[in-house]
């Protein structure tokens, strides 16, 4: 902090204190006082303020200063006020805080960007050996020579479902860029996405029921496609091969339609069942299934915030599992 700086913020004050001088020499001659005693009063004011300034100089120039010495030596000049002792002038004091406030919200920010790079790093880790696997099997086939169409086009369906998954999980950060409200019939999203995972049900013999499907919401069509997709994924992994069933029914009234989703599979244990929406978690069913990122049910949660619906889920461990969604009317659009 250069001194004419300083000098430059008291501009007003000393303008102040000339005009002060001038008057009360202007006073003094009038009534005839004696220039000693105004004279000694001007200095001595002088002096204390000069006294003040210089203290003050002194106090803001050394904060300022080794504010400055320690930017230039961080890298990481978020970090400045671990470097810097807290000043002890009110501006600064101000000053420190307010610093001390962003600087905290940067390293919390600067943290969660850490925890968000990692656990897409994780993801992508794991996402690389589930898809692997379908790649190796094409890839056995083709060297064998021995193609079965129905178990070949297995294989290409789930590579497409993880590329797919994979996608959504990047596009559910900002959604809405790539989203369209308008209104939805079910049943047709419905048929659309058995159609899609048609060779999975097929090859798992599933028997597929519906039961007032024929009704419309309001949402994104791809999106709630995307996460139906993510639904029977789980009907299909956590299957009993005896009872191989997938369920669509709808209720409404006058405020919401709730689809509900479900499979006679194996079930989720209870305490699981409060967990099964956070991020990777894949619980003691991920540990009989090898293919379970525990990802699909977590972006289908995140994204019906996104879009305002509710998703939840019911369970008993070796009978069925249940998924609703639930979607609130809208007078505008319907």
């Amino acid at each position: 902090m250069r001194g004419r700086d300083f000098l430059k913020e008291k501009a007003g004050w000393i303008a102040i204190l000339l005009l002060q001088m001038l008057l009360i020499a202007l006073i003094g001659f009038a009534l005839e006082v004696h220039a000693f005693f105004w004279g000694s009063a001007l200095f001595l004011e002088a002096v204390i303020l000069a006294v003040m300034w210089v203290s003050e100089y002194q106090k803001k120039n050394a904060f300022y200063r080794e504010l400055f010495q320690s930017l230039e030596e961080l890298d990481k000049k978020y970090l400045i006020t671990e470097m810097v002792r807290k000043p002890e002038f009110l501006e600064g004091i101000l000053f420190y805080d307010a610093l001390y406030d962003i600087n905290k919200s940067m390293n919390e920010s600067v943290g969660d960007m850490g925890r968000l790079v990692r656990e897409f790093k994780d993801y992508v880790e794991m996402w690389i050996h589930e898809i692997k696997i379908p790649i190796s099997a094409l890839s056995l086939m083709n060297y064998n020579e021995k193609i079965d169409i129905g178990s070949y086009r297995l294989q290409v369906a789930k590579i497409s479902q993880y590329v797919e998954q994979i996608l959504y999980y990047v596009r559910a950060d900002a959604p809405q860029k790539d989203y369209l409200m308008k209104k939805c019939r079910l049943d047709q999203l419905i048929n659309e996405v058995l159609l899609e995972h048609k060779e999975e049900l097929i090859e798992g013999h599933f028997r597929i029921e519906k039961e007032n499907t024929e009704v419309t919401v309001v949402s994104d069509a791809k999106w709630i496609k995307f996460m139906l997709g993510q639904i029977i994924n789980n009907c299909v992994k956590y299957q009993k091969p005896s009872k191989a069933y997938i369920g669509f029914s709808v209720e409404e009234d006058s405020s919401m339609a709730r689809l509900t989703v479900e499979d006679h599979g194996i079930g989720i244990c209870a305490g699981d069942i409060q967990r099964v929406f956070d991020k990777s978690f894949t619980g003691e069913n991920g540990r009989k299934v090898t293919a379970s990122t525990g990802m699909g049910l977590y972006i289908c949660r995140k994204m019906c915030e996104k879009l305002g619906h509710r998703i939840w889920l019911e369970s008993e461990e070796g009978k069925y599992t249940r998924v609703m969604i639930e979607f609130g009317r809208d007078d505008y659009y319907l």
